[in-house]
This record gives structure tokens, sequence and C-alpha cells, in this order.
């Protein structure tokens, strides 16, 4: 479980990774107040949360460009100063009171394009850092610190708003990125090792990623299941949540549970996926997604609590172990100079979709009823599931790290576009 935190580089991006994902746990909540606090208006709310998902959809393919075309180590480097910058200007206004609506709103674009860059390369950094016999051991190691840290992100960013005020929360976040920063600078400059450059300028390098995604058909059969899953399953629960918790089991700290199990099952799941290594991810990762089913359906009812905080630990298992899975495939089966581009592809796909479900979410409830929508996002997470499970690609898709025997073993004679070496070829 452990074993890629003895590899010296790697516990090192580790220990900046984690320090890095508690402040991105403080950021939203302190950010909402802030808000809310200036103006109290719900629109200012919104513009300043789409401002810094913005950037990232927009920059998210030349992210992955740049990923794979020049040093990662050092775009994540830049990236992390750039929101450090950033947040830290933030927390400067806000702790000053000179803070206003549009001076967020410029410095959450900011950072948002140091995450659009950040997030693809950070992917391509660990398949350099730990061989691939320890992928799945250290993205899972990845998710835990995720989901560890937000549990108690989310209690210490209420104290601190309370308390002093969200400038306080936003400057630690900003000290985090420079704590990340710090480690990433420790790590060998050649870390990434030697990659043949891409072809062509940035333009054609996006192409590349691109046609990648498509001469793999489960690749984009994943990266549609992922869009629709976020459109028609997760956004409408993120919007439609909140409404049942607090029209009818008792406001914010009934949410507020639900969320904290959904933290604990994605740290259950993180746990999980350091030992678990199915032959047919894809396939065991499609299953998993059938847990979430439970979350809508019992809100639509609305069952009891106790039964929405299981259900929201099965809903937070479901998302690291599918996204540990994912991230691993990609890691395994995709050449190493292309890493980042596929990555950025994925993300492009998940990022669009969100909010639009967000958007159409509270029009469809308030024209068919709250119930009905919730009821409809539990039977398509299974309606989804299966067809995906119905496309060949899905069940090809093999683990080719572990031991079979080609007498037995059908996957051993795919197509060789399917079994990939360390070289691409």
């Amino acid at each position: 479980m452990f074993a890629p935190l003895a590899i010296r580089d790697f516990r090192r991006y580790y220990l900046g990774h984690t320090a890095s994902a508690f402040g991105d746990s403080l950021t939203p909540l302190a950010i909402a107040f802030a808000v809310l606090a200036l103006t109290g208006s719900p629109v200012d709310l919104g513009i300043v949360v789409l401002s810094t998902r913005l950037p990232v959809i927009v920059l998210t393919l030349v992210g992955g460009a740049a990923g794979d075309r020049f040093s990662r180590r050092g775009i994540m480097l830049a990236a992390d100063l750039v929101r450090f910058g950033a947040h830290g200007a933030t927390a400067v206004l806000l702790l000053t009171g000179t803070a206003q609506i549009w001076s967020l709103v410029v410095l959450q674009l900011i950072a948002g394009a140091g995450s659009a860059f950040f997030n693809p390369a950070a992917v391509g950094l660990i398949a350099s850092l730990v061989g691939k016999e320890q992928l799945q051991a250290a993205n899972s190691l990845v998710s835990i610190s995720r989901s560890a840290t937000s549990i108690v992100a989310l209690g210490v960013a209420g104290a601190l708003v309370a308390l002093v005020g969200p400038g306080w929360a936003v400057l630690i976040d900003a000290l985090t990125f420079l704590v990340s920063a710090g480690f990433l600078f420790l790590l060998p400059k050649a870390v990434a090792g030697e990659r043949p450059p891409p072809a062509g300028g940035l333009l054609s390098s996006i192409g590349g990623g691109l046609m990648e995604v498509r001469r793999r058909p489960w690749l984009w059969v994943w990266i549609i299941h992922v869009a629709l899953g976020n459109v028609i399953v997760i956004s409408p629960i993120l919007v439609l949540g909140p409404y049942v918790a607090d029209l009818r089991l008792g406001g914010a700290p009934a949410w507020s549970a639900i969320g904290i199990a959904y933290a604990v099952g994605g740290l259950a799941g993180g746990l999980l996926g350091t030992r678990w290594r199915p032959a047919r991810p894809m396939v065991a990762a499609l299953l998993f997604f059938l847990l979430l089913a439970p979350l809508p359906a019992l809100l639509a009812v609305p069952a009891d609590l106790w039964l929405l905080v299981v259900a929201g630990a099965l809903a937070g298992m479901e998302l690291v172990v599918y996204n540990v899975f994912q991230t691993t495939v990609v890691q395994r089966h995709v050449p190493e100079q292309f890493v980042a581009r596929v990555t950025s592809v994925i993300m492009l796909g998940s990022l669009v979709a969100a909010p639009l479900g967000m958007a159409l979410a509270g029009p469809a409830a308030a024209a068919f009823g709250t119930r009905p929508v919730l009821l409809v996002c539990a039977a398509f997470t299974v309606l989804l599931t299966l067809a995906t499970l119905l496309v060949p690609s899905v069940w090809h898709l093999r683990d080719d790290h572990r031991p079979t025997t080609p007498a037995t073993d059908p996957a051993s004679a795919e197509k060789p576009e399917r079994v990939l070496t360390s070289d691409g070829t």
C-alpha cells in the first residue's frame, strides 16, 4: 500500500500535493462567504464560482499539450507560483477590506489558469515518478490524501470564516501552494525522463492528443460516460441535494453529514484502490459507478438521514475508485508522451458537462418536480452503465501488468494497439 512512498521523488511530490489539497478544500467555502459578505447576491457568487472554472475549461487542452511538450516539473512549479500569487493577493484584499467582486473575479481567473496547466502535467509526472506496477497504488494514495485533508479542512474553513474571517482561510491556501512549489523544486530537473518532442506547434500537439483519444474506442467511450454521468447524475445531485436537505431533512447540518460521509467513503475507496487489481479495470470502474444510484433515489423519497449518510459514503467510494482506475489505465495504456494531452481531453469532457448539468437541474426540477428528476438520475446511472458495458472494447481492456497465461487468456491475442510498451509501440 505504501510502497510508492519509498520512492524519494514521489514522496516529495506527495507531501507537496497533500499540503496543497488541504488548502484547496479551504478556499471554496471561504470565497463563497466572502462574496456573500460583500454583496449578499447569489448572482455575484455564481459569477465568482464560474471564474474559477472557466479558464480551466478554456485552457485545459493547451495545458495538456504543454505538459507533453515541456518539463512537467517546470510547468507545475510555475503554476503553483501563479496560484500562490493569485490567492495571496485575494487574501490581502479580503483582510484589508478592499476586495471588490471584479477583483475577485480577475484573481480567480488567474488561479484557474494555473490549475489548467498543473492538473494534466501532474498525471504525467506521477507516471514518470513510479514504475507501472505501482501506478495504481500511487494514484490511490493521492486520492486518500484528498479525502482525508478535505474532512479536516471543511471543519477548519468553517471555524476560520466564523472566528477570524474568510481572508485567513484563503491566505493559508496561498501558503500551501508555496509549500507544493518547494517540494516540486526539490525534484530533479530531469525527473520526467526523456520524451520525444511532439511534432509541429502547440495546436498540432493538441490535435495529436485528440487523435490519440480517437484511435482508442475504450477511451472515448469512457469520456462519454464521464460527461453524461456529470450532466445527468452528479450535477443534479449537487444542486438538488442541498434543496431537499433544507426542505425536508433539517437544513445544512443534514447535508453536511452526507458530505462528511462522502469524504469518508472516498477515503475507503482510496484504501481499496491501493490493494485491488481487477483484470478488467474499466469494467470494474463502471460497476462501481452503480454505487452512485442509491443517493439520488433516497433523496427523492426522501429517506431517513442515516440511510442517506450510508448512500453518501457509497457515492464517495465510487468517485475515488472510478477515478483511480481511470487515471491508472490512461497512464498504463497510453504512450507516456501523450498522457498529459489525453488527460486534458478527459478533464475537458468532465469540466464542460458539470456546469451544464448544474444549469439544467434547477429548471428541470421546477418543470417536473424534484422527486422525478432525482429518480431519473438514479435510473440513468444504471442505464448508462449497462449501455457502456455493451461496448466490446470495454471488455477487451485488461490490466497488462497482471500475470496471464497466453494459452488460457483470450486477451493475449489482442491487437497490438491495445498492448503498449514504454515507448508507445
